[in-house]
Protein backbone atom coordinates (compact mmCIF):
# COMPACT_ATOMS: atom_id res chain seq x y z
CA UNK A 1 0.00 0.00 0.00
CA UNK A 2 1.29 3.42 -1.18
CA UNK A 3 0.42 5.10 2.66
CA UNK A 4 2.01 2.34 4.29
CA UNK A 5 5.46 2.67 2.31
CA UNK A 6 5.21 6.84 2.58
CA UNK A 7 4.63 6.00 6.23
CA UNK A 8 7.96 3.80 6.74
CA UNK A 9 9.71 6.43 4.44
CA UNK A 10 8.80 9.43 6.91
CA UNK A 11 9.77 6.97 9.93
CA UNK A 12 13.06 6.37 8.06
CA UNK A 13 13.45 9.63 7.30
CA UNK A 14 13.27 10.82 10.72
CA UNK A 15 15.46 8.21 12.20
CA UNK A 16 18.24 9.50 9.98
CA UNK A 17 17.35 12.85 10.43
CA UNK A 18 17.34 13.08 14.13
CA UNK A 19 20.68 11.16 14.27
CA UNK A 20 22.41 13.57 11.96
CA UNK A 21 20.91 16.65 13.42
CA UNK A 22 18.94 15.60 16.70
CA UNK A 23 15.58 15.43 17.57
CA UNK A 24 14.66 19.02 18.41
CA UNK A 25 17.03 20.55 15.56
CA UNK A 26 15.16 18.07 12.83
CA UNK A 27 11.94 19.65 11.85
CA UNK A 28 9.12 18.46 9.84
CA UNK A 29 9.34 20.51 7.07
CA UNK A 30 13.25 19.09 6.81
CA UNK A 31 11.51 15.47 7.17
CA UNK A 32 8.75 16.23 4.11
CA UNK A 33 11.21 17.56 2.29
CA UNK A 34 13.56 14.84 2.59
CA UNK A 35 10.75 12.39 1.88
CA UNK A 36 9.57 14.55 -1.06
CA UNK A 37 6.20 15.30 -0.08
CA UNK A 38 4.27 18.42 1.17
CA UNK A 39 4.27 19.40 4.83
CA UNK A 40 0.90 19.29 5.36
CA UNK A 41 0.71 15.55 3.93
CA UNK A 42 3.36 14.62 6.35
CA UNK A 43 0.76 16.21 8.96
CA UNK A 44 -2.19 13.54 7.30
CA UNK A 45 0.68 11.11 8.41
CA UNK A 46 1.62 12.05 11.87
CA UNK A 47 0.03 15.07 13.99
CA UNK A 48 3.13 15.72 15.57
CA UNK A 49 7.11 14.97 15.68
CA UNK A 50 6.30 13.55 19.15
CA UNK A 51 3.88 11.32 17.35
CA UNK A 52 6.85 10.76 14.83
CA UNK A 53 9.26 10.12 17.35
CA UNK A 54 6.96 8.26 18.99
CA UNK A 55 5.99 5.53 15.90
CA UNK A 56 9.78 5.60 15.41
CA UNK A 57 10.77 3.99 19.16
CA UNK A 58 7.40 2.65 20.08
CA UNK A 59 8.26 -0.66 18.40
CA UNK A 60 11.91 -1.49 19.56
CA UNK A 61 10.78 -0.01 23.31
CA UNK A 62 7.56 -2.69 23.15
CA UNK A 63 10.09 -5.31 22.08
CA UNK A 64 11.89 -4.08 25.49
CA UNK A 65 8.79 -4.10 27.76
CA UNK A 66 8.39 -7.90 26.27
CA UNK A 67 11.75 -9.07 26.82
CA UNK A 68 11.25 -7.74 30.65
CA UNK A 69 8.27 -9.69 30.66
CA UNK A 70 9.27 -12.81 29.69
CA UNK A 71 12.03 -12.87 31.86
CA UNK A 72 10.28 -11.96 35.04
CA UNK A 73 7.62 -14.55 33.88
CA UNK A 74 8.34 -17.65 37.04
CA UNK A 75 12.00 -18.06 35.91
CA UNK A 76 14.73 -18.89 38.54
CA UNK A 77 16.56 -15.67 39.27
CA UNK A 78 19.99 -16.61 37.55
CA UNK A 79 18.31 -17.57 34.37
CA UNK A 80 15.73 -14.53 34.07
CA UNK A 81 18.76 -12.14 34.72
CA UNK A 82 20.93 -14.02 31.71
CA UNK A 83 17.23 -13.81 29.65
CA UNK A 84 16.89 -9.88 30.33
CA UNK A 85 20.18 -9.08 29.65
CA UNK A 86 20.71 -10.70 26.58
CA UNK A 87 17.56 -10.46 25.28
CA UNK A 88 17.89 -6.13 25.77
CA UNK A 89 21.04 -6.54 24.29
CA UNK A 90 19.58 -8.37 21.29
CA UNK A 91 16.26 -5.75 21.04
CA UNK A 92 18.78 -2.77 21.05
CA UNK A 93 21.52 -4.50 18.38
CA UNK A 94 18.34 -5.09 16.05
CA UNK A 95 18.06 -1.47 16.63
CA UNK A 96 20.60 0.51 16.27
CA UNK A 97 20.43 3.43 15.03
CA UNK A 98 17.64 4.02 17.23
CA UNK A 99 19.11 3.15 20.51
CA UNK A 100 21.54 5.22 19.39
CA UNK A 101 19.04 8.38 19.24
CA UNK A 102 17.50 7.34 22.83
CA UNK A 103 20.41 6.93 24.07
CA UNK A 104 22.49 10.12 22.86
CA UNK A 105 20.41 12.71 21.88
CA UNK A 106 19.43 14.12 25.03
CA UNK A 107 16.63 16.19 23.35
CA UNK A 108 14.06 13.42 23.14
CA UNK A 109 13.41 13.72 26.60
CA UNK A 110 11.05 16.90 26.56
CA UNK A 111 6.94 17.53 27.77
CA UNK A 112 6.02 16.95 24.13
CA UNK A 113 8.06 13.36 24.12
CA UNK A 114 7.05 12.27 28.43
CA UNK A 115 4.60 9.39 27.27
CA UNK A 116 7.07 7.81 24.93
CA UNK A 117 10.32 8.26 27.37
CA UNK A 118 8.43 7.23 30.53
CA UNK A 119 8.01 3.81 28.62
CA UNK A 120 11.48 4.08 28.50
CA UNK A 121 12.66 5.08 32.22
CA UNK A 122 10.09 1.87 33.19
CA UNK A 123 11.29 -0.59 31.01
CA UNK A 124 15.19 0.14 32.11
CA UNK A 125 13.67 -0.14 35.57
CA UNK A 126 12.37 -2.72 35.20
CA UNK A 127 15.43 -4.22 34.13
CA UNK A 128 17.89 -3.21 36.23
CA UNK A 129 15.11 -4.73 39.05
CA UNK A 130 15.70 -8.02 37.29
CA UNK A 131 19.22 -8.11 36.70
CA UNK A 132 19.83 -6.58 40.71
CA UNK A 133 18.28 -10.29 41.71
CA UNK A 134 15.87 -10.97 44.44
CA UNK A 135 16.40 -8.82 47.72
CA UNK A 136 19.09 -7.16 46.17
CA UNK A 137 21.40 -4.57 48.38
CA UNK A 138 22.22 -1.60 46.89
CA UNK A 139 25.30 -2.55 45.37
CA UNK A 140 23.82 -5.44 43.64
CA UNK A 141 21.42 -2.80 41.88
CA UNK A 142 24.62 -0.26 41.43
CA UNK A 143 26.26 -3.52 39.95
CA UNK A 144 22.86 -4.06 37.67
CA UNK A 145 22.25 -0.28 36.16
CA UNK A 146 26.17 -0.72 35.22
CA UNK A 147 25.41 -3.57 33.53
CA UNK A 148 22.34 -2.39 31.45
CA UNK A 149 24.56 0.56 30.69
CA UNK A 150 27.42 -1.49 29.86
CA UNK A 151 25.24 -3.24 26.83
CA UNK A 152 23.42 -0.11 26.41
CA UNK A 153 26.33 2.69 25.95
CA UNK A 154 28.47 1.05 23.23
CA UNK A 155 25.67 0.73 20.98
CA UNK A 156 25.62 3.96 20.04
CA UNK A 157 29.12 4.81 19.97
CA UNK A 158 29.92 1.43 18.53
CA UNK A 159 28.10 1.62 14.81
CA UNK A 160 30.71 -0.13 12.61
CA UNK A 161 31.56 -3.06 14.83
CA UNK A 162 29.58 -6.04 13.45
CA UNK A 163 26.55 -7.02 15.64
CA UNK A 164 27.76 -10.54 16.67
CA UNK A 165 31.33 -9.55 17.61
CA UNK A 166 29.96 -6.08 19.44
CA UNK A 167 26.98 -8.85 21.31
CA UNK A 168 29.46 -11.58 22.65
CA UNK A 169 32.44 -8.66 23.71
CA UNK A 170 29.05 -6.27 25.72
CA UNK A 171 27.90 -9.70 26.92
CA UNK A 172 31.38 -11.00 28.36
CA UNK A 173 31.19 -7.17 30.14
CA UNK A 174 28.15 -7.31 31.61
CA UNK A 175 28.58 -10.62 32.81
CA UNK A 176 31.83 -9.57 34.19
CA UNK A 177 29.81 -6.95 36.40
CA UNK A 178 26.92 -9.07 37.62
CA UNK A 179 29.50 -11.78 38.89
CA UNK A 180 27.08 -14.08 35.66
CA UNK A 181 28.76 -17.53 34.72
Amino acid sequence: MAGDDTRSRIIETARELFTAQTYRAASMRDIAERVGITKPSLYHHFRSKSELLASLVGPPIGELEAVVERASAGAEPAAARRAVLEGCLDVMLAHRATMALLLRDASVYGDETAGIMSRVVGVINRAVDLLAGPDPDWRRRVRAAQALAAVADPIGQLPDVPAADLRAELLRGAGAILDLD
